[in-house]
C-alpha cells in the first residue's frame, strides 16, 4: 500500500449529490478529492427535474449548456388516473428539464472539476479510523490500495450506501414504499401530447402502488417506467421485459395506446425494494448525502433535486465543523434538516397513495394549491409555516389508528 495524501473532504461518489457537495466545498476553501468507481458517462435510470433542481442548475450557470445537450424543456406533470380518470396536471413554477443521466451527470462532473474538485477512479474498499474517528478511506485504483485522510468523508455513493455496508452508518431499514420492484426502459416513437405539452412528465395509475411513468428525455425519446408490487411481479411477471408487457396491459388503456409503435432501444432493467432509510447517517468525521442514507418513492422525482441540496447543506455543516472542531451540533443540524424535509415527502407521497382522488381535490383547493405545487417542485425543506404538511400528516396519522384499531 502506497503513501497517502490529506484533504480536507473526500466524497465517495460523483453524482449529483457528490458533485454538488464538492462545488460549494471548494467555493467554501476546502480541498475536496472526490473518489469514482466508473469512468463518465454511465447509464442511469432518465430523470424528470422539479423546479427546485432547476434553479440550481441555474445558478451554477449550466443553463445555456443544458439547452444545447437537448434537453427538453418539463411545462408540468399530468398525473392519469385509473381508467384515464381522476386526472389533474402539476404546473412547474420554475423553469427545469427533462434530462438524460448520463450526459445530465457528466456535466455537473465537469462543473465541479472547475471548480476544483480532484477526481480519482477507483474503488473505495474500506474507511480508516483513529478512537473511534473516520479520518479516511482506502480505496484501489489499477489494481493499488491506496490510502488518503479526510477531516470529513462523504458518502454520496447513492443506493450503494457504502457506510451503512460498512457498518459506520446505520443499517438500511426498508420503508413504507419498498414492497416494489420497478422496470424501466428506454424507447423512441412514443405518441406524445400535442405541443406545448409535448415534454410534459406522465404519470399513470391504476391503484395503490401499480403505476407507470414516462418521461420524454430528448427530443425522439422517452423513458417508460413500470412501478408493481413484488408479489405481483413474482407471481405474473418474473423480468423486465413481462413486467413492463404487464403494465401495458393493466395500468392504463392510455400506456398501451401511447406505446403502439413505439420502439425500445435499450434492454429493460429491473430495481427492487428502492425505499428504505438509515439512520444514523452523521457522525465523528462522516456524514451521508443524498440516496446514501434515504431515498422514496420515485414518483414525483424528488432524487436529484433533494441530493443537490443535501450536497449543498452538507458543505456548509462541514465548514462549521471543521472551523469550530466541533462535530456533533452542525451535523446533528444538517440531519434534523435533511430527516424534516425528507419526511414531509415521504408524507405528501403516502397522502397522495391513500387518498388520490383527495390529492386531486387539493390541487384545486385555493387555500392549498399553491402549497401543494411547490413541495411538489422541491420546497420540502423550505416550507416552515405552511398548512398543506400538517394537513397530509395529521390525515396518514388517522388513516393509520384505522388501519390498527382493525
Amino acid at each position: 500500500m502506497e503513501g497517502f495524501k490529506h484533504y480536507d473532504v473526500v466524497i465517495i461518489g460523483s453524482g449529483p449529490a457528490g458533485s454538488l457537495c464538492g462545488i460549494e466545498c471548494r467555493k467554501k476553501g476546502m480541498s475536496v478529492l472526490c473518489i469514482e468507481k466508473e469512468e463518465f458517462p454511465r447509464f442511469h435510470i432518465g430523470e424528470s427535474l422539479t423546479g427546485n433542481a432547476g434553479q440550481i442548475i441555474r445558478d451554477l450557470g449550466l443553463a445555456d449548456e443544458m439547452n444545447a445537450a437537448g434537453f427538453p424543456d418539463k411545462p408540468g406533470v399530468n398525473v392519469i388516473g385509473s381508467l384515464s380518470n381522476n386526472e389533474f396536471f402539476i404546473p412547474i413554477l420554475a423553469p427545469t428539464w427533462q434530462v438524460r443521466r448520463s450526459d445530465f451527470d457528466s456535466m455537473i462532473k465537469r462543473r465541479a472539476v472547475e471548480h476544483g474538485v480532484e477526481y480519482q477512479i477507483g474503488l473505495v474498499k474500506d474507511v480508516i479510523q483513529d478512537q473511534g474517528k473516520v479520518v479516511g478511506a482506502i480505496y484501489k485504483a489499477n489494481d493499488i490500495e491506496h490510502q488518503v485522510r479526510s477531516k470529513v468523508l462523504v458518502d454520496a455513493s447513492g443506493q450503494s450506501t457504502f457506510l451503512s455496508r460498512k457498518g459506520i452508518a446505520g443499517k438500511r431499514q426498508i420503508e413504507f414504499f419498498s414492497q416494489q420492484i420497478a422496470s424501466f426502459a428506454h424507447y423512441q416513437g412514443v405518441e406524445r401530447d400535442l405541443p406545448p405539452f409535448s415534454t410534459n412528465t406522465t404519470i399513470l395509475y391504476s391503484k395503490q402502488y401499480h403505476w407507470s411513468w414516462i418521461i420524454p428525455i430528448s427530443a425522439d425519446t422517452d423513458s417508460l417506467g413500470i412501478v408493481i408490487p413484488k408479489d405481483l411481479y413474482y407471481q405474473e411477471c418474473k423480468n423486465p421485459d413481462e413486467a413492463i408487457a404487464w403494465g401495458m396491459e393493466h395500468i392504463s388503456p392510455e400506456l398501451k395506446r401511447r406505446f403502439k409503435n413505439a420502439e425500445r432501444i435499450a434492454e429493460p432493467q429491473s430495481m427492487a425494494d428502492f425505499s428504505y432509510r438509515i439512520e444514523p447517517f452523521v457522525g465523528d468525521g462522516w456524514l451521508c448525502i443524498g440516496d446514501a442514507h434515504r431515498f422514496l418513492d420515485p414518483i414525483f422525482s424528488y432524487g436529484v433535486s433533494f441530493a443537490m441540496k443535501e450536497g449543498m447543506q452538507a458543505a456548509t455543516a462541514i465548514e462549521q465543523a471543521i472551523n469550530s472542531q466541533d462535530w456533533q451540533t452542525p451535523f446533528y443540524a444538517y440531519r434534523d434538516w435533511s430527516n424534516g424535509g425528507q419526511q414531509i415527502a415521504a408524507d405528501l407521497i403516502r397522502y397522495f397513495w391513500i387518498y388520490p382522488i383527495f390529492f386531486g381535490y387539493q390541487m384545486q383547493n385555493p387555500d392549498l394549491r399553491d402549497e401543494v405545487i411547490r413541495l411538489l417542485g422541491g420546497c420540502c425543506f423550505d416550507c416552515e409555516g405552511w398548512k398543506a404538511p400538517t394537513i397530509f400528516r395529521n390525515a396518514i396519522a388517522e388513516y393509520d389508528r384505522k388501519q390498527m384499531a382493525g
